[in-house]
């Protein structure tokens, strides 16, 4: 992955109040990191789409622009990606399911599956999307993580932009040294976990993105969640191999 260095060595120790200030002044202050890793994100595997992207990204030069054709789309898929990658990270934070081999992929796909109300959002289709941009997961997971505390941050004050303008992609373009920082620490779990009877951890050690280790950026540990009562119990009713009743021999 190839980001812009910042000019400067980047230690973000209030997140919140760095939240509160971008959507306070809602400027694109690092338009070439910003637009550099917005191509990664949305165009992992396609070299040319990813330069056109980021060459039209860096037109955005303040305030909340129109979304690029097909970045709606895009930031839907990044949801379900990031639903799985939270989810495995909460159950292995959580010390969840060790007698069953902890945290796996699957285990938090059902739970992602079992979450998510809207429609087209199956087990294939995660699976799929989770294909499509596992080698940015890290990544997509930090952009989805702080637009969500962005919002949180809005409905508790006056600020510029609106709920609907608070979106992923806007989150990268705004704060890209805070989706590096949580991104670093999720890229660091994804590829040391690695669940029970696999010999891979969940990012592949081959053809990850991973963060350039001189983009001066310090990593931020994202903040701790519980898994729901309900999903704990889920879990718990899950069994491995055959979901469905045991085929049961006919009698002669």
């Amino acid at each position: 992955m190839e980001i812009p260095r910042f000019p400067r060595n980047i230690a973000i120790s209030n997140v919140r109040a760095l939240i509160e200030s971008r959507l306070k002044n809602p400027i694109v202050l690092w338009p070439e990191q910003a637009a550099a890793l917005a191509g990664y994100m949305c165009w992992p595997n396609d070299l040319d789409a990813r330069k056109r992207l980021a060459n039209s990204l860096r037109s955005w030069s303040g305030g909340s622009p129109s979304v690029p054709p097909k970045l709606g789309k895009i930031q839907h898929q990044w949801l379900r990606v990031a639903d799985a990658f939270h989810l495995h990270f909460d159950i292995k934070q959580g010390d969840h399911q060790k007698r069953r081999g902890g945290a796996s992929l699957s285990k938090a796909i059902t739970l992602a599956e079992a979450n998510t109300k809207a429609w087209g959002t199956g087990t294939a289709t995660f699976w799929a999307t989770w294909k499509r941009y596992r080698d940015v997961a890290h990544l997509v997971t930090a952009a989805v993580l702080i637009c969500v505390e962005s919002r949180i941050a809005r409905s508790q004050g006056p600020f510029d932009l609106s709920v609907n303008q608070i979106l992923p992609i806007q989150m990268v373009m705004l704060m890209p040294e805070l989706i590096l920082a949580v991104g670093l620490e999720f890229e660091r779990y994804g590829l040391s976990a690695v669940s029970h009877a696999r010999d891979e951890p969940m990012l592949s050690l081959h053809t990850v993105w991973r963060i350039p280790q001189d983009v001066n950026v310090r990593p931020v540990p994202p903040p701790p969640r519980k898994l729901r009562p309900s999903d704990v119990a889920m879990l718990n009713a899950r069994r491995s191999g055959n979901r469905g009743r045991a085929n049961k021999p006919r009698p002669l």
